[in-house]
């Protein structure tokens, strides 16, 4: 075991130990392990030797809980990181962010309506969103021998998001609702119909009079005319098909399509041809909460998800994990006469295989949490301890990781866009980063049973990689990989205090009847970087539990 010190000053401090303390220290840790919850995330000073011949169970469940991340964003050219809510990516003062198609929609009610400087408004959104992940680690490990550990940690997690959205209309001037495709699609088609038969007669008349003098001024009048009536005609099918939104009716917008459409009518009369002769169709209904929740279902968006709102997942398996744990070096400096060492110390080195046995995000369940990677790690860890005294000490644990390949589905779309299209979709091969994790945790002890510690992570990811599977097919819209790419790099470092309580030293010792380990620890994070970063906390605390199966 990765001991922090000798059996010789467990001795020495438990001659004035008596059983009723014991029982009040017992006591106090178990209440708060009855009080706490939270993620198992391995520590290091958590990663210790079990006794030759032993059977030790692991029960660590845990609650981690985020509202924010380490964000990252553009301002004025620069790049500004810091904290940002959950529920930036959907919040925005005129609500078009949502949706990248109303780009498409602008650019064609700018050449419709001749305006070259128009954005559209479809109003205020805003919104808060909330995860969290609870879950249980179950852990068998083997001490083979005293100075080599084998075992498996099983992990079931249970994923929550909560969603809530807003939609604010007053003051902002909105003048784009849903589109007429969705509720009155007769009368677009009846109009559009209209625009085309218009264009044909303005064409055929072009090129009667074109025919008969190509110099003449009603030549030229007529070809203007056809022109005007044709571009117009693309225009409008290229506005109603572009996004699943439209200029609502009454707005300043409407009225310029209005005026321009009355213009061609009359344009049309005044050469003797019939008018269009059916009229333009507006939006009637404005973006609202309800119309938010549902766009991703709603077909017309071309989402193809499901409804933007929030879930609690059952419980599902997350990443099985295999590791074995040896001991490198072991020693301890002191005086003959001491009854504790002045320096004790010990160095471990192990593997760990972190299997993809948990489920990916899903890429029609938008803010999902998955249970896993899907994809297999191999870590390496050393882990040292340096112990002062009998009181004071310190554990410190390197761990790096390599993250193998795995070919999934995802929507490429930038990081930030919630809702993204369904014709984003693509089979990808996703390398993930290597990983490096260093943990800290110095301790003091309260009693040789109870330890006081503090605890320091720092977890690095570099970019990760992403390639497309086989070829787009004919049509499909471009997508650009590197919008995986960027922002998957994560670094964060946190920080947390924690109660550790052991019989393991004293029952070496021949102080306890049993050994058995219990622990509280709650962490959260204080800096990080990487875009979409969990600034998160974690309640954690483990209970182990040892029965001999052999003799050691």
């Amino acid at each position: 075991m990765l001991r922090g010190h000798s059996a010789s000053w467990v001795l020495d401090w438990t001659r004035s130990h008596n059983p009723i303390y014991m029982r009040r220290t017992l006591a106090f840790a178990l209440v708060i392990l009855a009080l706490s919850t939270g993620q198992a995330i391995a520590q290091v000073s958590d990663d210790t030797l079990v006794p030759q011949g032993r059977l030790r169970l692991q029960f660590n469940p845990s609650f981690t809980a985020w509202g924010s991340r380490f964000g990252e964003r553009s301002e004025g050219g620069a790049l500004i990181s810091g904290k940002e809510a959950l529920a930036s990516d959907l919040t925005d003062d005129s609500g078009t962010s949502l949706f990248p198609a109303v780009a498409d929609l602008e650019s064609h009610l700018r050449a419709l309506s001749d305006n070259a400087t128009y954005s559209g408004v479809l109003g205020a959104t805003s919104g808060r969103v909330s995860q969290d992940v609870t879950r249980i680690d179950l852990g068998v490990h083997v001490g083979v021998f005293d100075w080599l550990t084998v075992g498996v940690v099983v992990p079931l997690m249970k994923t929550h998001t909560s969603v809530d959205l807003a939609v604010r209309q007053n003051g902002v001037g909105s003048d784009l609702g849903i589109s007429p495709m969705v509720a009155e699609a007769d009368g677009v088609q009846r109009f559009l119909d209209a625009l085309s038969s218009a264009h044909t007669s303005s064409l055929a008349q072009a090129t009667t009079l074109c025919s008969a003098d190509p110099t003449s001024g009603a030549c030229s009048m007529a070809q203007s005319l056809a022109s005007r009536v044709g571009s117009f005609s693309v225009s409008s099918a290229g506005a109603y098909s572009a996004s699943a939104f439209f200029p609502i009716a009454g707005s300043p917008i409407a009225q310029s399509l209005t005026d321009v459409v009355a213009t061609l009518d009359a344009d049309l009369a005044g050469a003797g041809l019939s008018g269009i002769g059916a009229p333009i169709v507006f939006a009637t209904e404005l973006l609202s909460q309800q119309s938010l929740v549902d766009a991703p279902a709603v077909g017309a968006f071309g989402i193809n998800g499901s409804p933007l709102q929030g879930f609690n997942k059952l419980w599902g398996l997350g990443d099985v994990e295999l590791s074995a744990l040896a001991r490198v070096l072991e020693g301890q400096m002191g005086d003959s006469t001491s009854s504790a060492p002045r320096l004790s110390y010990s160095v471990a080195a192990g593997m760990l295989v972190r299997l993809g046995t948990g489920a990916v995000d899903e890429p029609d369940v938008f803010l999902d949490l998955g249970t896993g990677d899907g994809q297999m790690d191999i870590e390496a860890r050393v882990l040292g301890f340096l112990g002062f005294g009998g009181r004071m000490g310190v554990h410190l644990g390197v761990r790096y990781g390599v993250q193998q390949a795995y070919s999934l589905l995802k929507r490429v779309a930038p990081r930030d866009l919630v809702m993204t299209q369904a014709s984003s979709l693509r089979a990808v091969r996703w390398s993930p980063a290597s990983y490096i994790g260093i943990d800290l945790e110095p301790f003091w002890r309260l009693s040789p049973e109870l330890s006081a510690l503090a605890s320091y992570r720092l977890y690095s990811k570099g970019t990760d990689s992403y390639s497309i599977i086989g070829e787009d097919q004919a049509g499909s819209v471009p997508v650009d990989i590197a919008d995986l790419e960027r922002q998957s790099g994560i670094t964060v470092h946190r920080a947390g205090l924690g109660l550790r309580y052991s019989t393991l030293e004293p029952w070496r010792a021949g102080l306890a009847s049993r050994p058995m380990e219990l622990h509280v620890r709650v962490i959260s994070s204080i800096a990080g970087s990487g875009g979409h970063t969990p600034v998160a906390t974690t309640v954690e605390f483990g209970v182990r539990l040892f029965r001999g199966i052999w003799s050691g």
